[in-house]
């Protein structure tokens, strides 16, 4: 390998952190690796691997301070803004989730991508500093980037376009390769000894990755020589612990607080971060068959916010003469969780018996993998287990490493030290590509209620072309090994074309394929050049193969031109994220 450092960049919704490793000369293998995962942040309140993932901007919207540190200057009552919560608006389903009392403002993946790279390059420079200050140099750096694996395509590559701004080699897909994050706890379990799991083997696992924003969920087994084989699509959803939260302060807070003084005190967001750490610190240690009340101190300064609104009178009303604390009952506690664990249980629920209706799984057993931050929530553990315990008395085990949180961060770094650890991925969707079906021999389309609003596109000399069909490459669900390529040879419809424009689709079906298959969406185009064979006196002389590469965290694109033999790499460009 020609890198001589790896480093792990994990984004995440609340926190987000790096960790990195030293490549040793000669003997690579997992033990030989050393990871530093730092974990003190100026500001921070404790020793932890992440730091808040939060931006203070100055009124010129620069970035003056990140971190814990950005909540301090919030909280100085300094001019500017605090951002937080941003890497949940690149997708539809979290700009959702963004709206409502106490989640911070409502952006869009234009606003969410400039906000993100500012944090990045924050977070890169941190981790240069360590990297550097070991006596290396950055061009030894191979960087790693976790992505949640429920995201698509386009929300992958806005990420891969936020960090490019960050100042990372995004340009060189071998300097900056990107990783799901339950696949690096896979990784991480399978070959870091210090997760206490002892090797995947060759049973099924299914790990469960718990963060602040998404809950990932992705099954694996090792093949015979140590690779990784993801056995379904991986499922998940918004479950993320930030969405307890967002209950506390939507059912608890403001109607205790009243909504004026709950305004006041998101205009605040300093006053009300703090306070929300601390129900983090509760919420972490709550146990399921509690009968005592969980206590949140309000502090001096969110007292002399909520005051004038009249929040401390409403409050001592409303907790029988209690001002100075949201007291909340085990029962209310419990109904907070409720929303975001029971949907998780069921998710988990349906991973399992899917897997166990294979024979194989079913004989050798499976093993349930909880990490992420939220995985150190006992309530989770608890809610969990009794769950498998019930439902799957025999053959499911339940397994929790020493610190989940760690575990993405570290197999990231063991990812990026060999990524071909996965040798094989399951499709999320139907690949397709678009194209014009040529009308031969007088035969008539078919017609049905997904082909009905097709055109037909007449070309002088050519004939009719039915215009919208879409050809797959990859099925939905098919096990993919990593680097298939699948060739595609496209002809233009006239001899004097300058270009050909390839569309790509993703559809969540495998057969009645076009453009109007419900749920089908344009992922972006590839461009090819092809001016070269202008003048050509057939456009079947003017053909051109295209190689996507898949079974990859992203799609691959190379142009062929089989009259020179050249070979040319091109990219996806993506459409954007549609508004729902």
């Amino acid at each position: 390998m020609k890198y001589r450092v790896v480093a792990a960049i994990d984004f995440g919704t609340h926190g987000s952190g790096f960790a990195w490793a030293v490549l040793p000369a000669g003997a690579q293998g997992p033990d030989q690796r050393q990871i530093d995962y730092p974990d003190q942040w100026d500001d921070a309140p404790l020793t932890y691997p992440k730091n808040l993932s939060a931006l203070f901007l100055d009124p010129d919207g620069n970035d003056r301070e990140w971190g814990y540190a950005a909540r301090r200057a919030g909280a100085a009552g300094e001019p500017g803004r605090l951002e937080h919560g941003f890497k949940m608006w690149l997708s539809p389903e979290g700009r959702d989730a963004a709206q409502g009392p106490g989640a911070g403002l409502v952006g869009t993946p234009e606003q969410a991508v400039p906000l993100i790279a500012a944090y990045l390059r924050r977070l890169r420079g941190a981790a240069l500093d360590r990297v550097v200050g070991g006596g290396f140099m950055e061009s030894d750096i191979r960087w790693c980037l976790t992505v949640p694996a429920i995201w698509e395509p386009e929300q992958r590559n806005l990420m891969r376009d936020a960090a490019r701004l960050a100042g990372f080699p995004a340009d060189d897909r071998d300097r900056l390769i990107l990783v799901t994050e339950p696949e690096a706890a896979t990784v991480y379990c399978a070959q870091d000894s210090a997760a206490g799991i002892g090797g995947l083997g060759s049973r099924a696992t299914l790990v469960v990755d718990c963060g602040g924003g998404t809950v990932d969920i992705a099954a694996y087994r090792s093949t015979a020589d140590g690779s990784l084989e993801q056995l379904r699509r991986p499922s998940g959803g918004k479950l993320g612990s930030n969405y307890i939260n967002r209950r506390f302060q939507v059912q608890v807070l403001a109607p205790r607080l009243g909504q004026a003084a709950f305004k006041a005190l998101e205009a605040a967001p300093a006053q009300l971060l703090e306070l929300m750490d601390d129900f983090e610190r509760m919420k972490t240690h709550f146990r399921g068959d509690s009968e005592s009340p969980v206590s949140i101190p309000i502090s001096l300064k969110a007292s002399r916010i909520i005051d004038p609104h009249g929040g401390t009178d409403r409050l001592a009303a409303e907790q029988q003469g209690v001002d100075d604390h949201i007291v909340i009952e085990p029962d209310v506690m419990r109904g907070l969780f409720h929303g975001t664990t029971e949907p998780l249980v069921k998710l988990v629920d349906t991973q399992i018996r899917e897997l166990l209706a294979d024979p194989v799984v079913a004989a050798d057993g499976l093993r349930v993998i909880l990490v992420g931050g939220f995985a150190q929530s006992h309530y989770v553990q608890t809610r969990l287990g009794l769950h498998l315990e019930r439902e799957f008395p025999a053959g499911v085990q339940l397994m929790i490493p020493p610190n989940p949180s760690r575990a993405v961060l570290g197999g990231a770094v063991h990812y990026a030290c060999r990524p071909e650890v996965v040798h094989a991925r399951r499709a999320s969707n139907t690949y397709a590509v678009e194209i014009s079906e040529r009308r031969r021999f007088g035969a008539v389309f078919r017609e049905s209620e997904a082909v009905r609003a097709l055109t037909i596109t007449k070309v002088k000399g050519q004939g009719a072309f039915r215009d919208g069909v879409l050809d797959p490459l990859v099925f939905m669900g098919e096990s993919v090994e990593v680097g298939s390529e699948r060739t595609y040879t496209f002809v233009p419809l006239t001899t004097d074309q300058p270009e050909v424009e390839v569309a790509l689709y993703a559809v969540p079906e495998v057969k009645d394929l076009t453009v109007n298959t419900p749920g089908a969406r344009r992922l972006g185009t590839v461009l090819v050049d092809i001016s070269e064979s202008v003048g050509e006196e057939k456009v079947d002389d003017r053909r051109v193969d295209l190689y996507f590469t898949f079974g990859g965290t992203e799609i691959g694109v190379a142009a062929v031109n089989p009259r020179t033999g050249e070979r040319r790499e091109t990219v996806v460009e993506f459409a954007g994220i549609p508004e729902q």
